[in-house]
């Protein structure tokens, strides 16, 4: 039974595939001239047989004759009212609009040209198209160049009865049965045989049957991504699918419904949706610059206002000292970076140093230099022996450290150089937390004599490790690592 009602189908599906290009050239007009014309040929067959035949033969020998002048006179009175009131009525309700391909890329070519919003350059690719075609609904997709998947990225509803454009929107702004979800993946069918053809797709609702018929058949793992797919292509209406190549690069898909007159795509309708392939795909390339453009922008306004906020982390004059000359600066090698140094006027004339290096450049980067800016802050206060609590700069630095393991990944790190100097006693106290050791240059190791003084020790001598309470006499100079990087000989 299963093997009868299978060969009754195809023998129905081969019959419409035959009788599809006759319904194509069978329009309204053309079956009512065919209606005219069997009605007279009953007309005059009814008058001139049997019994009626006789009796006119009768009346006269060209009674006959008469009769059928009659009658042909009467139809034509009939088909001449036709003409005027009936067809005219026939072609506004059935009959579908030629269509000006040249027009139609002339169109899109301006609105390639003058647009700037995304969606609405889709919106007037898919509305064109549509309009022309008289298709209730267009789809288009375009590929995503990281992840290689076709996002529908624009979608045009034809409701019953309605003109063009009765719902339309852009992918994620809600829609007709979740469009802003839909998507076809890199490896779809849909995708491997439009990329294979020079001709667009042609779909009926028994091809998708069979597809998801022959989903059993599918392994495991890719089943879910074909009925995936298979949903997609049933929520769009895809009756027509056109590849948009750009060279050997399939970019993008347009997804064609059902036309509302019923009538399939014609060949001259396959040939001018070619033609307008080629432009969308420039369509879609710049479609895509300009969003690179936007979110470019975007980031160049975020990255001003980042750096505008950074800088405004650093100080803006070092505090005034009666033995101490203070200067700071800092040029990140992007907008913003990770590179801080600080001045901190503490109570007890004690004047705070700070020096550090945040791994990694860019936003991360400079966030995570405002964590340190804000932990220092607050920590140095909370040991100042001004307000009763006393503590070591390894202590300020430990401290500092837990809160950055808690708030940081394990990737993150920052080296760190702090110092406090005592105006009464003029002692420095530092603690080095993995920084480049800061160094100290006495005097007599000025000049000329520094170069030679690296290498003996006699002019000046590095300060290595972590240390509390360590004290130098005349004076510190504290840099950052891209500092020593310029002396090195390669």
């Amino acid at each position: 039974m299963k093997s009868l009602k299978r060969i009754f189908r195809q023998q129905r599906d081969q019959l419409g595939r035959r009788l599809r290009p006759a319904r194509a050239w069978l329009t309204p007009v053309r079956a009512l001239l065919g209606a005219e014309a069997l009605a007279l040929c009953a007309v005059l067959g009814f008058l001139l047989t049997g019994e009626r035949a006789d009796f006119f033969d009768r009346v006269g020998g060209r009674a006959d004759v008469w009769l059928a002048l009659a009658a042909v006179l009467m139809l034509a009175v009939l088909h001449l009212f036709v003409n005027r009131r009936i067809v005219p009525a026939l072609n506004r309700r059935f009959a579908i609009e030629r269509y000006d391909e040249r027009r139609i890329l002339f169109d899109l070519g301006r609105a390639g040209r003058t647009v700037t919003s995304v969606e609405q350059l889709y919106g007037i690719v898919a509305g064109t198209i549509g309009e022309a075609l008289g298709a209730a609904s267009v789809t288009i997709f375009v590929r995503d160049d990281q992840t290689g998947r076709y996002e529908c990225r624009f979608f045009t509803v034809q409701l019953n009865g309605g003109g063009a454009g009765d719902s339309r929107g852009a992918a994620g702004t809600g829609g007709e049965s979740g469009v802003q979800s839909l998507a076809f993946e890199r490896d779809a069918v849909v995708v491997k045989r439009l990329y294979n053809l020079t001709i667009p797709l042609s779909l009926e609702p028994r091809d998708l049957e069979t597809w998801r018929r022959s989903l059993e058949l599918v392994p495991p793992g890719t089943r879910e991504r074909r009925r995936d797919e298979i949903k997609t292509l049933e929520a769009v209406g895809a009756r027509l699918l056109l590849q948009i190549m750009l060279k050997d690069r399939l970019i993008g898909i347009m997804s064609l419904g059902a036309r509302r007159d019923g009538r399939p795509y014609t060949l001259e309708d396959r040939r001018m949706l070619m033609s307008v392939a080629g432009q969308m795909a420039f369509i879609i390339e710049n479609a895509k610059l300009v969003e690179r453009m936007v979110e470019e922008g975007r980031l160049r306004r975020e990255l001003a206002l980042a750096s505008e906020v950074q800088q405004q982390l650093f100080p803006a004059a070092p505090p005034e000292s009666a033995v101490l000359d203070l200067a700071g600066f800092c040029q990140p090698a992007r907008e913003i970076g990770g590179d801080y140094y600080d001045f901190l006027l503490l109570d007890n004339e004690q004047i705070g140093v700070a020096v550090a290096d945040v791994a990694g450049k860019g936003i991360s980067a400079a966030l995570l230099m405002s964590t340190v800016q804000a932990s220092l802050r607050s920590q140095a206060m909370a040991l100042n022996p001004g307000l009763g609590v006393e503590g070591s700069l390894a202590d300020l630095v430990a401290t500092m450290n837990r809160l950055l393991w808690r708030s940081t990944g394990t990737a993150s790190y920052v080296t760190f150089f702090y110092a406090q100097f005592d105006e009464r006693t003029r002692r420095l106290t530092y603690v080095n937390a993995g920084h480049n050791p800061p160094l100290l240059v006495r005097a007599s190791g000025m000049g000329a004599e520094q170069h030679a003084a690296r290498e003996n020790g006699k002019g000046f001598a590095r300060a290595n490790g972590v240390k509390d309470n360590g004290g130098f006499s005349e004076g510190g100079v504290a840099l950052t690592s891209a500092f020593e990087e310029t002396m090195w000989p390669n």
